[in-house]
């Protein structure tokens, strides 16, 4: 199975969700028209948009929502019946000050709990814990925390993740090349952020996963992952240092327009 996705999605109220939505499943064909299309949500405290999809209270004109339950949907395009499959999954900010995922769950986690208690928590719920690299959050001091999180744990229980806010002339992290020669995978999302716009930014950069094994759901594919039993692979591009710059800017400008 090979299984194509954009592993670190955030939905805010200020897109357009047809059009988002639309598009992702476009970039994510266009790699392989063959392959399973999912996106994995990372959604932060405040946001509950997998829950309105799965209740239908978010009105849609473009898609119809299938196989609906806590562990996944089905959204299906009304033009050409092409099925994504979205996961659900939350962003946590950790006691240290970095952001933790729990992808494949429907759980709820309460910010401020140490990374460590996190992804012993993710692991106990059936969650798939990633620790996504962030501008300005893997350095000083939350770098000596990311450090001791790949010494104290394996592998098999957590991953990292890599997204679009990287620019392209940003070498691989320190600590994400420790973590590859340590054996932990790398997976890759786009991470747009909450201002009208950012939603152009779904599955510009994503994962091709592939495992030998049948798969039932795109769920147990990341499972595998973790437990070194799949192989991944980036697409797509990240932002260039100017259209980083831009995009930081506008979400700073967005930020003072929500305080005011």
């Amino acid at each position: 199975m090979e299984l194509i996705a954009d592993t670190h999605l955030h939905l805010y109220a200020c897109y357009d969700f047809d059009q988002a939505f639309s598009l992702l499943l476009d970039r994510l064909v266009a790699q392989n028209p063959q392959a399973v299309f999912a996106a994995c949500l990372a959604e932060r405290s405040a946001c509950h948009f997998y829950q309105l999809l799965l209740r239908d209270n978010l009105a849609l004109q473009y898609f119809s929502v299938e196989q609906a339950d806590n562990h996944q949907l089905v959204l299906r395009r009304n033009s050409d019946d092409r099925s994504l499959y979205l996961l659900p999954g939350r962003q946590i900010v950790a006691a240290e000050g970095i952001e933790v995922l729990a992808l494949c769950t429907d759980a709820l986690y309460a910010d401020g709990v140490p990374a460590a208690e996190l992804i012993q928590s993710i692991l106990k719920k059936n969650g798939v814990p990633v620790l996504p690299w962030s501008p300005g959050k893997w350095f000083f001091q939350r770098g000596k925390v990311i450090a001791a999180l790949l010494r104290d744990f394996s592998p098999q229980d957590f991953l990292l993740g890599d997204v679009s806010l990287r620019h392209q002339g940003w070498p691989l992290p320190l600590l994400m090349r420790r973590a590859k020669q340590l054996g932990y995978a790398i997976i890759q999302g786009s991470d747009p952020l909450p201002f009208s716009g950012e939603e152009k930014q779904f599955a510009r950069y994503g994962s091709r996963i592939v495992s030998e094994r049948q798969i039932t759901a795109p769920s147990t594919i990341l499972h595998q992952v973790l437990k070194g039993q799949a192989t991944v692979s980036h697409f797509g591009s990240r932002s260039n240092l100017l259209e980083l710059l831009r995009r930081l800017r506008y979400n700073a400008a967005a930020r003072k327009q929500t305080k005011k």
